[in-house]
């Protein structure tokens, strides 16, 4: 076993040792009552640990596409060990902009005019070019993982362009930022319970989908969680409105 093999190993254990903890804490924020000290320190672990997964992830898919390069894999050879490494970075950086996002509106509640700053308008610019290079590497090298790469391509975009207005209108909507935090946690969750669906529970219960449904594991967190944070978001939203009438 060479230092690559070593260095590889050691970086999975934290990935998924951070990843279960995280998927753990993940929930207890959700239930917990919000703004409360079991919600502020479950999501500070839950954060810390999203932070740990996705650089890994990251640093993991640099690994896989470095160790291909050094053996001399091309990407005409293997387009699917490179197509799951761009998927794998994406991700990671995907769900590491989101629970920047999450945290920074957070902290800047009281003073939304400094959520703008040069490094959290790169990692809005960061999210929409991971969605770019997702489309175009899934289309010009196309394998088994170019429709799952096309099916996650927008979450970018949009987890992107919605930081960046908010950004550039801070004060635009009432508890802009609260809808932000929300929606920009519950995403991170997302991705958290799509790999573990993916990776974590096949494994544990050794099971595997072929064929056309091979896709689902992939999907199916999204289908179910988008709409949540909708129903969510506009459950608050009728919250805020009537506390507003109420003092006016």
């Amino acid at each position: 076993m060479n230092v690559f093999n070593l260095l590889f190993d050691a970086i999975l254990l934290v990935h998924v040792v951070a990843g279960f903890i995280g998927l753990v804490a993940f929930w207890i924020p959700v239930f917990a009552r919000k703004g409360g000290r079991t919600h502020v320190r479950a999501g500070r672990v839950y954060a810390l640990c999203a932070y740990v997964v996705t650089l890994s992830a990251v640093a993991a898919a640099v690994g896989r596409i470095v160790s291909y390069r050094v053996q001399g894999i091309g990407v005409a050879e293997q387009p699917g060990s490179y197509g799951f490494a761009v998927l794998l970075g994406y991700l990671g950086v995907v769900t590491f902009v989101m629970v920047r996002q999450g945290m920074r509106v957070l902290a800047t509640r009281r003073a939304p005019e400094k959520l703008r700053t040069p490094a959290h308008e790169a990692l809005a610019w960061a999210s929409i070019s991971g969605s770019v290079i997702a489309v175009g590497f899934g289309l010009t090298v196309w394998s088994e993982v170019s429709p799952v790469l096309l099916g996650m391509s927008p979450i970018g975009l949009f987890t992107g362009r919605r930081m960046l207005r908010l950004m550039r209108d801070p004060g635009g909507q009432r508890m802009g930022w609260f809808y932000s935090h929300m929606a920009s946690m519950l995403g991170a969750g997302i991705a958290f319970h799509t790999a573990f669906i993916v990776f974590g529970a096949q494994r544990l219960w050794a099971y595997e989908i072929e064929g056309p449904l091979a896709i689902v594991p992939w999907i199916l967190p999204t289908v179910v969680g988008v709409p949540a944070i909708v129903v969510w978001t506009r459950r608050y939203r009728r919250r805020f409105e009537r506390r507003a009438g109420a003092a006016v």
